[in-house]
């Protein structure tokens, strides 16, 4: 096994490009992509330092990281388990580093770090896309926090970034998934623009997208995660009645080739 190991989810990009970044600087790293895991039924992790980096959905943890915890068992010699949650929102509207130290410890394990990154949001049935000079400064700044963090995580620095209102945004996260998130996959639609190349169905985490007819079709297990609608190349595909007009993301130094691969096999 590797030194260090790095988990990561992403659905446009914010996440990958966080992980890459983590693995050039951090000697003996290996990187393993989530969706890779959703087989296996028990995950045994032998390494000195283990970190997880992922999105937030609706103010906490994607339901597909939580089942992945669930499955983790950690040897002896995992020393040090930091986090790292990216998000188009501040701090603290946010209650995954809280969620993730009580999934950890139900496993048994310590969270001994946990740091927000401030990125570009991808939920675009709330907002829009910002401009690209917003853009580029919003990913600048993350960069740099990227590099702050890289130092603590370096050293072994027991931190965590501060969360506000944890019950309530908890309780947000909760609700969306017993009672929203069961019926997103009917909210999405398809364009006649569609052109039938399938990428969507390949980006889907959780292959929830099938193709009938050269049309992509959503299944019940949708993670609203908006990769196939953000990576659609004809851009053909809407979710609500909000979509339409607005823009696609992907952080721009991740390419669809490297978010193909990391779906699940």
């Amino acid at each position: 096994m590797p030194k260090t190991i790095i988990y990561y989810f992403s659905a446009t990009g914010n996440s990958k490009h966080v992980a890459n970044v983590l693995a050039s600087n951090i000697e003996d790293c290996r990187l393993c992509p989530i969706p890779h895991t959703a087989q296996e039924e028990s995950i045994y992790i032998d390494a000195d330092m283990v970190g997880l980096v992922i999105p937030t959905h609706y103010f906490g943890v994607p339901p597909l990281v939580a089942a992945f915890i669930r499955k983790l068992k950690f040897a002896p010699s995992v020393n040090y388990v930091f986090a790292i949650i990216t998000s188009g929102s501040s701090q603290y509207l946010n209650s995954s580093l809280k969620q993730l130290k009580k999934l950890f410890f139900v496993q048994g394990q310590e969270l001994h770090a946990g740091y927000h990154v401030q990125m570009i949001s991808s939920y675009i049935p709330l907002s829009d896309i910002p401009a690209p000079e917003k853009l580029q400064q919003t990913l600048a700044a993350a960069d740099k926090k990227i590099e702050r963090m890289i130092h603590s995580i370096l050293i072994r620095k027991y931190h965590y970034d501060s969360e506000g209102m944890y019950t309530p945004l908890q309780g947000i996260n909760r609700y969306w998934q017993k009672h929203l998130l069961p019926s997103t996959y009917t909210k999405f639609s398809c364009r006649e623009s569609c052109t039938g190349c399938a990428t969507c169905a390949k980006v889907c985490p959780v292959k929830n997208i099938t193709m009938a007819g050269q049309r992509p079709q959503w299944r019940k297990d949708c993670q609203e995660c908006l990769a196939c609608l953000h990576l659609c190349p004809s851009e053909s595909i809407e979710f609500g009645k909000r979509t339409a007009a607005r823009q696609r993301y992907r952080h721009p130094q991740v390419t669809v080739k490297e978010l193909l691969i990391d779906r699940l096999p």
